[in-house]
Order: C-alpha cells, then sequence, then structure tokens
C-alpha cells in the first residue's frame, strides 16, 4: 500500500518560503560584492571592455573639439579628464595600483592556522616542555594543550619539532617578502611622481589642441603602436638587465 505524500502544513511552507527568502538574499549579498570587488581591482573582461569604450567617447569628443577649432581652454577640459582616467600616471590607475598592492599585501600574510604553526615552531626549548611558565589556566603549555588537543603521539611531536629550522627560515623568508612587496609599492609611487612631473613639464610645450592631435593619432594609428609593443617590452627589458 502506497503511503500518501505528507501534507505541507502552513508553518512548514512559511519555514520553506523564509529559507528561501534568505538564500536568495545571500545570493545577492554575494553578487554585489563580487561587483564591488571587480570594480575596485579593475579586473574583468567587461571592466576591460568598459574602460575601452570610454575611451573611445573622450578620443571622439577631443576629435570633435579638434574639427571645430574650438580653443584650447575647451580643448584642455577634455585632456584633463582624458589624463585623469587613461594616463599611466592619472588618478584611476594610480588608485588601482594601490589597491591590487594592498590586496597584494594582505595575500602575502600567513593565515591564523599558519601563523599558529609558525609561531609555535619558533620557541625556545623550554617551550616544548610538558609544563613552563607560559601555561594556560595552570594545565600545561600552549604546545601541550595543543598537543593534547590533536592527540599527538610522542613520535609526531618530536618529528613537528625537527621542522623548526624550516619554520624559522620561511619567518625570514616571510619578512623579506613583506619587505620587497613595500619597497615595490614605494618604487611605483615614485615612479608614477617623477613620470607625472616630466609629462607636464613636456605638456608645456604643445598646445592643449596640439596634444591633442597627438592623442587622435596614436588612438587611429594602431599598427604603429603594434609595432611600439614588439620594440619595447618592459619585461625584456628587465631580462637584459639582469643577463648584464
Amino acid at each position: 500500500m502506497k503511503r500518501s505524500p505528507p501534507v505541507e502544513t502552513a508553518a512548514s511552507r512559511k519555514k520553506r518560503k523564509e529559507k528561501v527568502n534568505q538564500l536568495e538574499e545571500r545570493v545577492n549579498a554575494l553578487e554585489n560584492e563580487n561587483l564591488q570587488l571587480r570594480l575596485q581591482l579593475k579586473v574583468g573582461k567587461e571592466t576591460v571592455q568598459r574602460d575601452a569604450l570610454e575611451k573611445q567617447e573622450i578620443t571622439k569628443e577631443l576629435d570633435t573639439l579638434v574639427k571645430k577649432n574650438c580653443t584650447d581652454e575647451e580643448v584642455q577640459s577634455v585632456l584633463e579628464t582624458y589624463v585623469k582616467k587613461f594616463s599611466d600616471y592619472g588618478d584611476v590607475r594610480t588608485q588601482s595600483i594601490e589597491r591590487h598592492m594592498e590586496q597584494l599585501q594582505r595575500l602575502l600574510l600567513p593565515t591564523q592556522v599558519t601563523k599558529m604553526c609558525m609561531w609555535s615552531l619558533h620557541q625556545e626549548d623550554a617551550f616544548y616542555e610538558s609544563t613552563n611558565e607560559n601555561s594556560m589556566a595552570g594545565n600545561g603549555s600552549i604546545w601541550s594543550l595543543i598537543m593534547q588537543e590533536i592527540g599527538a603521539t610522542e613520535e609526531q611531536k618530536q618529528k613537528i619539532q625537527e621542522h623548526r629550522d624550516d619554520a624559522r627560515q620561511m619567518a625570514k623568508d616571510l619578512r623579506f617578502t613583506l619587505r620587497e612587496c613595500e619597497d615595490l609599492q614605494r618604487k611605483m609611487e615614485r615612479k608614477n611622481q617623477a613620470l607625472g612631473e616630466e609629462m607636464k613639464e613636456l605638456q608645456k610645450i604643445l598646445t592643449p589642441s596640439q596634444l591633442a592631435k597627438f592623442i587622435l593619432w596614436v588612438h587611429n594609428n594602431p599598427a604603429s603602436m603594434a609595432m611600439l609593443d614588439k620594440l619595447w617590452s618592459p619585461i625584456d627589458e628587465l631580462n637584459k638587465t639582469r643577463s648584464h
């Protein structure tokens, strides 16, 4: 005899609906968070396409101003927007680099679990005794409490302690990496500042209309720009420097 399916009560329907609503809210929150992260980091195909369209619109506006022989003041206003959004040293690109570096530094830091592992292996011999001054609740050292919690055997404890020298070296390497990251950020800031100052001096030589014409020429000659990409590559130059 077949059993009839259980009858869904009003209370169970309400509970199921609440759960569905909670899941939908969670999905929406995650989607919004993902969107914000992608916008902040300036990554993703959609962001690249949007930037390209915006750049195209500004160059069209410059082209219109040049063809109409508009005043330098009118052209300068659009040029400032172009520099701010698309130049190497502009505000948008600078802020994007800063966000990338901040995220990189966060990702280089060890997680809480790794911190505990490295800290536990970075102690003096007394730390690994069954009791010491670094006790918690008077019932043994942190090391003893951890080993007791995970049920480690004496053989396992000994093998773990054999990695103390490796942990110390990893800590040194981590500090070195973080210093290198900070140094890289300082160098990029100096580079952007120097580049911005130099470009401003060069721009003083030309009128805003002449600068606009130069930007338009670059934009309208992609073949020439492709040639420059082949002739000059930061990675190639870096490799050549290291080889000499």
